[in-house]
């Protein structure tokens, strides 16, 4: 701006020396925030080109959710009935030592890997599923990244395992364990519940990241990108109604679907869907780089909206997407951990290759793990032969302890009253004590390759035996307890014993349903 003149005196008139300073200063803050943002600016871009793994940390968990302890309404040891005269005594519980873990240096944690989840829900956006009311995690990989040599490897979780949710009582299927965390719900929970879990399989490495998608979000970004050409090795029927025969074909992301989904093969396994979910997914990584797409993947996880669930920020999938660039599709190295289905009571499970799970592991990450003892045929054993019933009635008295207490305070109990309830509670405890007890023993021998001795068979069956009298004493106190407070609880002590699932709410402490 020009200076003003003064029309008298014809001289310029100069602005005060403090404005003018002022002036300067603000000027200088200004180029000063403008040059950090553009560093600031840059070093982001830097890092997303050159240290895509500044944005991960492997050592982040979410806390599995942990069960409330039941606790007695008032001090029942006063009240603890005396054993009756000529009472069976029953085996003293004795812990039993846990398989051998060896120990890993530091946290355990592989250096330089950081472990992506990979969740498909058989759902379609309107909510319509596939298997039952709600919708399960029918798709799940980890997605194995080292940054330091670049190696990549996707590895599938057989959803057929028997497993248990972290922080939850009950046994499951590894795709149900979604639906325990909070399914469509809170698929935010549901889904850090399932990488809890699959850390548990993976040996206890870290898994703080996760991708989701729905069926609608596959069939968007197959067609997004214009299809797939793959080579079919089945016969895919579609759910508009076409069948596409074996070879060549350009497939839309219908047919993608269709293709990932089909379940059976020649083997009857699980583990060839498991097998064409990866090279599908190795196929579309492989269309994406050939024709310079992948930067466009932001963009198209932003499109598919509401259908992809994620705990990642825009910066770690645009560090991922760049990272990925460096990818040979081909060097992707795909592997299962997955073993052979097998119906012993009304539920198919598939019980995994123990040593070839601890070997993958080892390969992968260079950590020795431990056995998977619940999912073995020996624990199913157990518990469709005591093991479900001591659950089922420990948690009916679960019930039967809260329904009293709610009927009136334990101050106003009479002594017939207080003196059932503790007995009641003695019974509880001492299944709960044997429980464990026969629980560990039997992890400690879920090696089929290796028989029981004969000592080890008559351990096994008093052990069994042991379960079912204290079954029935529990069942007989909790009945006497409800009886005096005016049964405000309703127990289903006869359940059958085939239909014991996921799908029962007194086994398990979340139902899950599949009809």
């Amino acid at each position: 701006m020009k200076n003003q003149i003064d029309r008298e005196e014809n001289k310029p008139v100069r602005r005060p020396e403090k404005k003018r300073k002022k002036r300067r200063i603000v000027l200088w803050i200004v180029l000063g925030i403008l040059c950090l943002a553009l560093i600031g600016g840059g070093v982001f871009v830097w890092h997303v080109l050159n240290k895509p793994d500044a944005f991960f940390d492997s050592s982040v968990r979410v806390s599995a959710v942990t069960t409330p302890q039941v606790t007695p309404a008032f001090n029942v040891i006063e009240y603890l009935p005396t054993e009756e005269p000529g009472a069976t005594p029953l085996p003293t519980p004795v812990p039993s030592a846990e398989p051998e873990v060896t120990e890993q240096p530091d946290d355990g944690e592989p250096k330089g890997i950081v472990n992506v989840a990979l969740f498909g829900i058989d759902a379609f956006e309107n909510g319509r599923t596939t298997s039952g009311t709600m919708p399960h995690t029918d798709a799940n990989l980890v997605l194995a990244i080292n940054f330091d040599t670049k190696e990549v490897s996707l590895i599938s979780i057989a959803r057929d395992c028997l497993t248990t949710a972290p922080g939850y009582t009950g046994f499951y299927k590894f795709n149900c364990v979604f639906n325990v965390g909070g399914g469509m719900q809170n698929p935010k929970a549901g889904l850090e519940l399932s990488c809890r879990a699959a850390e548990e399989w993976l040996g206890g490495i870290s898994i703080p990241y996760y991708y989701c998608v729905d069926f609608q979000a596959l069939i968007d970004l197959v067609d997004m990108i214009g299809g797939i050409d793959y080579d079919l090795d089945i016969v895919v029927h579609t759910f508009d109604g076409r069948a596409i025969g074996r070879g060549m074909h350009h497939l839309d992301g219908l047919a993608v679907l269709a293709y990932m989904r089909v379940r059976r093969s020649a083997d009857g396994l699980d583990s060839s869907r498991t097998a064409r979910q990866r090279k599908m997914l190795v196929a579309i990584f492989k269309k994406l780089k050939q024709e310079g797409k992948l930067s466009m993947i932001p963009e198209m996880l932003k499109v598919m909206g509401d259908n992809v669930y994620t705990n990642t920020s825009l910066a770690q999938t645009a560090a991922l997407v760049n990272f990925a660039k460096d990818i040979d599709a081909d060097s992707i190295q795909t592997y299962s951990i997955q073993g052979y289905m097998k119906c012993n009571y009304e539920w198919r499970y598939c019980f995994i290759d123990q040593q070839a799970r601890i070997d993958l592991i080892k390969k992968i990450y260079g950590i020795d793990a431990g056995p998977m003892p619940v999912d073995t045929p020996v624990y199913e054993r157990f518990l469709h032969k005591s093991g479900f019933r001591a659950i089922l009635y420990m948690n009916i008295s679960k019930k039967l302890f809260a329904a009293v207490n709610g009927v009136s305070d334990s101050g106003n109990w009479s002594e017939e009253q207080k003196r059932a309830y503790a007995s009641c509670w003695q019974d509880y405890e001492n299944l709960q004590t044997m429980f464990h007890t026969v629980d560990q023993w039997t992890k400690a021998r879920c090696d089929e390759t290796v028989k029981l001795t004969e000592e080890e068979e008559l351990e096994r069956d008093e052990y069994y035996a042991t379960l079912l009298t204290l079954e029935e004493r529990l069942k007989k106190s909790a009945n006497a307890l409800n009886e005096l407070f005016g049964k405000p609880y309703r127990p289903r002590w006869n359940q059958n014993i085939a239909d014991w699932s996921e799908r029962n709410s007194d086994i398990n402490e979340v139902y899950v349903n599949f009809a």
